[in-house]
């Protein structure tokens, strides 16, 4: 056979729709050392309709949400998606907002549980509590191309923790700042959604920059910081806390690439509801600033993808 007709053949079996599963995860890995974008947006959205068909809810969220992500990022994409993909992933992803999913009944109990009994305050804590269990991930994948952001949280943690109880510097401010700004921009770079590269975990999968949910914690840590520094700058009545970073670290679209489990199995899952519950029963107690900056020096060094 020679190559033209191979190449023809190629593209033949391309759009016809996959058989299964380890067939798209096939075309995936084509697709990504391709860097073809609009091609991984069509096969995570047919990981998507293959997982919804199959009874596999939460890695059907997961492959659409990437789908969504990835065509939404950049205009030349969106425009070589076929707007019925478009259509139809966003369609789907409504229904399973609408699931009992993990991921979907975390966020509405944090939601619940900060505005029936915490302070503006409280919430702030909860929140930066999981930043500060993002900072060992942080650290990991700013190794990768316009990641080095990431490897700020540890930095950012502090400085966020002290200015709740004295004012820091106009650079410290800045440096802030800054960092919210570039979370922001991360989201449009190119080499953040370049699945190709991810980074060794030792007794671990390997993570890729997408595995922070997508887009979503990203989006979280800029609300965040965005939040706080208008805190800082304005004051409390013209800056309300954000709930949506608290769950962030659970890291489901991790665990759903590289596992087999359902979400609510896997142990490291379980651990980090488990620690997401113990912050807010310990943001609620009698606490002094002292155990707080404790809690967060020893957040700061857990590892939450090694823990077992």
């Amino acid at each position: 056979m020679n190559s033209k007709l191979a190449n023809l053949l190629q593209m033949f079996r391309d759009v016809l729709p996959a058989r299964n599963m380890e067939e798209l995860e096939q075309r995936l890995a084509k697709a990504q050392e391709k860097k073809d974008l609009p091609a991984l947006a069509k096969i995570y959205y047919d990981m998507g309709v293959h997982c919804m068909k199959n009874g596999d809810p939460n890695r059907a969220m997961m492959y659409l949400s990437r789908c969504d992500c990835i065509f939404s990022s950049d205009d030349d994409v969106y425009e070589k998606v076929k707007e019925s993909v478009r259509e139809d992933c966003s369609k789907r992803i409504g229904e399973l907002e609408e699931m009992p999913l993990l991921t979907n009944q975390i966020p509405e109990q944090i939601e619940e549980q900060a505005e029936e009994a915490l302070s503006d305050v409280q919430v702030r804590v909860w929140g930066l509590l999981t930043m500060a269990r993002l900072v060992q991930v942080g650290k990991r994948l700013s190794v990768l191309p316009a990641c080095e952001v990431l490897g700020d949280l540890d930095e950012a943690v502090d400085l966020i923790l002290r200015s709740f109880r004295e004012p820091i510097s106009e650079a410290d401010f800045r440096f802030l700042a800054d960092t919210c700004n570039e979370l922001y921009e991360l989201g449009d770079e190119a080499s953040f959604s370049d699945l190709t590269r991810q980074v060794e975990i030792s007794g671990a999968a390997p993570i890729q920059a997408f595995d922070l949910n997508g887009l979503l914690t990203l989006t979280e840590l800029n609300l965040y910081f965005d939040s706080h520094l208008r805190l800082l700058s304005e004051g409390a009545d013209n800056s309300a806390a954000e709930t949506g970073l608290i769950p962030c670290a659970l890291l489901p679209d991790y665990y759903l690439r590289t596992c087999k489990e359902d979400l609510s199995e896997i142990i490291r899952v379980k651990q980090e509801v488990e620690r997401i519950q113990a912050d807010y029963e310990f943001v609620s107690s009698e606490i002094t600033w002292e155990d707080i900056a404790q809690r967060i020096a020893e957040y700061k060094e857990l590892d939450i993808l090694a823990c077992c």
